[in-house]
C-alpha cells in the first residue's frame, strides 16, 4: 500500500496497492521510499515538504513479515518473497519518471525491487538511492540477524537514534515495534545475493551514509559502485545509522541535489 508522504493515514492495510495516489501533475518525478527495519510508511512523514513539489514522495508500506509458523494473513517470511511481492504491487506505478530511496533495510529491498522490475524488460529508476546499507553483496554481521532477545532488540533501536525514546513510556507499543524489528532483521538474514545473472542497474546509484554509523563501513557503503552500469556517487553525513533524522537539512539538500539533477 503506498500513501503520500502529506497524508498517511493512522492505520493501513499493508500488502495491497488500493490507495496509490492519483500522480501530482506538478511533480516531475516520484520518489518511492523504502523504510528501515522496524519501521513503516510514518518513517516519511514530512519528506514531501522538503523536497518540495516537484518531488511526490510516496512511501511503501510493506506487507507483514513473520515466521510461516505464525498463520499472519498476507505475511512474507524470505526477503526474496518480499521483494517479489512488493514488486508485484509497486510494478502498475512504475511506467512514469520515479526514483527509489531506501534507508537500511529498505535498501535492500529496493534493490532487489529495481533489479526484478529492470530484469523484466521495464522502465528502470531515474536513480537509485541507498542510505545506511551496505553493498548487497557484502555479507551481514550474523549478530544482527539472528538470536535477538527483547532487551537486544530494543537497545539496537534505541542505541542508533530510532524511536526508540518515544517508546520508553509505552511499553504496548515498545513491545509492538520490537517484535516488528526483530522480524525485519530475521527476514534480512535470509537475503542470499546471486552468485551469477545479477547485472549492474542501467541508472545512478547515489549511497548515502551517516559519518559514525556502527553498523556500515565506508567500504562495504562505497562497494555499492559496482551495482550500477551508469553514474555513482557516495557520501558521507554527519550522524550515525539515522543520519537522516538527525541533521534533515543536510540531508534533504543533499537528496533533493540528487533528485533535481535527474528532473533536468
Amino acid at each position: 500500500m503506498f500513501h503520500t508522504a502529506a497524508n498517511i493515514p493512522a492505520s493501513t492495510a499493508a500488502g495491497t496497492a488500493k490507495s496509490v495516489p492519483a500522480k501530482n501533475e506538478a511533480a516531475r518525478l516520484r520518489l518511492f521510499c523504502f523504510h528501515h527495519a522496524g519501521g513503516s510508511a510514518w518513517s516519511f512523514s514530512g519528506w514531501g515538504q522538503w523536497l518540495g513539489r516537484g518531488v511526490e514522495v510516496v512511501p511503501v508500506s510493506m506487507p507483514p513479515r513473520s515466521v510461516p509458523a505464525a498463520g499472519v494473513p498476507g505475511a512474507v517470511s524470505t526477503m526474496d518473497a518480499l521483494v517479489r511481492e512488493v514488486t508485484r504491487q509497486l510494478t502498475p506505478f512504475l511506467d512514469e519518471p520515479y526514483a527509489f530511496y531506501g534507508h537500511s533495510m529498505g535498501a535492500l529491498v529496493s534493490y532487489g525491487v529495481a533489479q526484478r522490475h529492470v530484469a523484466a524488460g521495464r522502465r528502470p529508476p531515474a536513480c537509485f538511492v541507498a542510505g545506511a546499507h551496505r553493498a548487497p553483496h557484502v555479507q551481514a554481521a550474523p549478530d544482527l540477524t539472528v538470536g535477538l532477545s527483547d532487551r537486544a532488540s530494543l537497545e539496537l533501536l534505541l542505541g542508533l537514534g530510532g524511536a526508540g525514546r518515544l517508546l520508553r513510556e509505552n511499553p504496548a507499543r515498545m513491545k509492538v515495534v520490537v517484535e516488528r524489528l526483530r522480524e525485519d532483521l530475521r527476514v534480512c538474514g535470509t537475503y542470499r545475493h546471486p552468485q551469477a545473472g545479477h547485472r549492474p542497474l542501467p541508472c545512478p546509484v547515489h549511497v548515502l551514509l551517516g559519518s559514525h554509523d556502527p553498523l556500515v563501513p565506508v567500504a562495504d557503503a562505497e562497494a555499492w559502485r559496482s551495482h550500477t552500469s551508469a553514474d555513482f556517487s557516495f557520501r558521507s553525513l554527519p550522524g550515525g545509522h539515522f543520519f537522516n533524522r538527525e541533521h534533515k537539512d543536510l540531508f534533504f539538500a543533499e537528496l533533493g541535489s540528487i533528485l533535481g539533477a535527474v528532473e533536468k
